[in-house]
């Protein structure tokens, strides 16, 4: 335990070179419970200033765990009521997205049957107007020479009365 806290005096002066002639770091990539919340690593180069992911100064020791909120430019707790914040916001989302695809599966359904509706009365009229198209051909037709043969047998009397 002496060994964990000399091991922290030394990462806490960041700017200045360690025993190992190496510059302490911490790595952040996460604003409350994302992927890396705060991983230490050195190099041999100094650096000045914050450079995302990298986080120049140290956490405090009275965070237990720590994460680099980079919106304010500071260390933060990333406890389990921020996570179960979280977990409970993701939850509820689901929730939502359940209640709409429940919905648009029910619209669906519904309109699907309306489709089979909309089918079996189309099909009914192009059945009748099949229907309705061969009656008026058989209308036609009959029409269509009866009309030409009087025409024709008037055009004969009267040619023949004529003589």
């Amino acid at each position: 335990m002496a060994e964990e806290q000399t091991q922290t005096q030394e990462v806490k002066d960041t700017n200045v070179k360690q025993e190992d002639g190496m510059y302490h770091y911490y790595i952040s990539t996460a604003t409350r419970g994302g992927d890396i919340t705060c991983q230490s690593f050195i190099t041999e180069k100094k650096l000045e200033h914050n450079l995302y992911p990298i986080v120049v100064t140290p956490p405090d020791d009275a965070i237990q765990n720590p994460v680099f909120d980079w919106t304010n430019i500071k260390w933060d707790e990333a406890d389990s009521s921020t996570l179960s914040a979280k977990i409970a916001s993701v939850a509820e989302d689901v929730q939502a997205l359940t209640k709409s695809v429940t919905t648009i599966q029910t619209q669906n359904q519904a309109t699907t049957k309306e489709n089979e509706q909309i089918t079996k009365t189309l099909d009914g009229l192009n059945a009748n107007m099949g229907a309705l198209t061969s009656m008026m051909s058989m209308i036609s037709s009959k029409l269509t020479p009866t009309t030409s043969t009087e025409s024709t047998t008037t055009t004969t009397t009267t040619e023949g009365g004529q003589n």
